[in-house]
C-alpha cells in the first residue's frame, strides 16, 4: 500500500523529523497479515533499530479475505512484538477502496495495547489501479495519521465536530 519512498512516508518523515524524531522507514511489497507473523522482518527491524515508537500499516491485502477473523491471533502476536518492553506501537489501518470484508474490525480489536488508525473514513487519491495511494493521497493520509498521532485528529478523544469534514487535515 505504501509502495517505498512515497507520499505517506515522506510525509510522516518530515512530520517526526520536525519533532527532532530520528525516522527509520522500511517497507515489503505484497505482504499479507499472517505472513508479516511469520516471518522475522520486524525483529530483526527492532534488534537492528530499538525503536521508542513503532507505526505499522499493514492490512490493505487482507482486505478481502473472506474469515477476516482467523487473523486475530496473528493481529494479537504482530502487535505484542511491536509493544515489547513498553515500547509506544501504532497500526494504521488501511484507507479501504472498497467495503472490506472485515480485517479493519479484527485489527481493531485485537491490536491491543498499539492504538490504531483507522483510516477508513478517508476519501484519498489513488493510483491508475484505484487501490494505491498517489504521492498526494500518501501525503493526506499522513496528515490525518499525524493528527490521530498528536491526539486531535478523527478516532481521538479531542476529536473535531466539523459539519462536512471527512478528513482532518491541517
Amino acid at each position: 500500500m505504501v509502495g517505498g519512498y512515497g507520499g505517506l512516508t515522506k510525509a510522516l518523515e518530515g512530520k517526526f523529523k520536525g519533532l527532532g524524531a530520528h525516522f527509520v522507514a522500511d517497507w515489503q511489497t505484497s505482504v499479507s497479515i499472517a505472513t508479516f507473523d511469520h516471518e522475522h522482518h520486524l525483529q530483526e527491524l527492532l534488534a537492528k533499530h530499538t525503536p521508542d515508537l513503532v507505526i505499522l500499516t499493514l492490512g490493505a491485502n487482507d482486505v478481502f479475505v473472506p474469515f477476516p477473523s482467523a487473523l486475530a491471533s496473528n493481529v494479537q502476536s504482530i502487535a505484542r512484538k511491536m509493544s515489547a518492553g513498553g515500547r509506544e506501537c501504532f497500526w494504521m489501518a488501511p484507507p479501504v477502496w472498497k467495503k472490506d470484508t472485515g480485517i479493519v474490525a479484527v485489527i481493531k480489536k485485537n491490536a491491543s495495547p498499539c492504538k490504531v488508525f483507522d483510516a477508513t473514513y478517508m476519501r484519498i487519491a489513488r493510483a491508475g489501479d484505484g487501490i494505491h495511494p498517489t504521492d498526494h493521497g500518501g501525503a493526506d493520509w499522513a496528515e490525518a495519521f499525524f493528527a490521530f498521532y498528536r491526539g486531535t485528529g478523527p478516532g481521538t478523544p479531542n476529536e473535531p465536530h466539523v459539519a462536512g469534514q471527512g478528513m482532518a487535515t491541517e
